[in-house]
């Protein structure tokens, strides 16, 4: 049963969800350590696995030598997985909610300027919902040079990844045609199949884990600060 549930979930995030073959492979592997703990465990369904044992699983394979980064990557793939199993009326609960991966040792820092936006794009990205949508916003805001406003009201249609392009109603009611660069595309390339798990309730590119389009205040707070 579970892994039939696993099986539709990977099929849903190619076929629906359009998710790269290279991320779907990897939210795999990383689901099936968590089948296979949930089966020594004798862990009959997904329903039955909680927050402690979940918990459990992520400190042994942080003592295995597992990344803080890895670890960020597998919670994604179970809240993306539970996301699916609660809307088919599978489960009714979520044990990644609150639960986080074992920080390592880098630590970033407290402030963000435009000469560190870089060394943090390059060397600080967690797989994670919150580091995926924060790196693909700081990518277009330094990179792209979109405005804040232009980034709070930024929608799907007006992203064009396979030309590197992104279109922008400015000051005035002018529309500029902007560069999407090769970052900058990665970064929305790994985001939004994460943002289409919220169910948004519009075609915001930025939403909240609720699918909410995030407001130019917490744009303005993901730009100016790191953690």
């Amino acid at each position: 049963m579970m892994e039939r549930q696993l099986d539709a979930y990977c099929e849903h995030l190619r076929s629906e969800r359009q998710v790269s073959p290279h991320t779907l492979s990897a939210y795999r592997r990383d689901l099936e350590k968590v089948l296979a703990w949930c089966q020594k465990q004798n862990i009959g369904s997904w329903a039955a696995l909680d927050i402690q044992r979940l918990r459990s699983l992520v400190a042994r394979l942080h003592q295995q030598g597992q990344s803080s980064r890895s670890l960020a990557r597998l919670l994604s793939a179970v809240r993306g997985l539970y996301h699916y199993l609660n809307r088919e009326g599978l489960c009714d609960h979520d044990p990644a909610t609150g639960l986080a991966p074992p920080k390592g040792e880098r630590r970033l820092p407290k402030t963000l300027d435009t000469d560190r936006a870089l060394q943090l794009l390059e060397g600080a990205v967690e797989d994670d919902f919150l580091a995926r949508r924060d790196q693909a916003i700081l990518e277009l805001f330094y990179s792209s040079g979109l405005r804040l406003s232009e980034l709070t009201g930024l929608n799907l249609d007006q992203l064009d990844l396979a030309d590197g392009m992104v279109q922008v109603l400015g000051k005035g009611s002018k529309t500029r045609l902007l560069p999407v660069g090769r970052k900058a595309r990665e970064a929305l390339e790994l985001w939004l199949p994460l943002r289409a798990l919220t169910n948004p309730a519009d075609d915001a590119v930025f939403v909240s884990q609720q699918g909410r389009r995030l407001g130019p205040r917490a744009i303005q707070v993901r730009v100016k600060a790191a953690g």
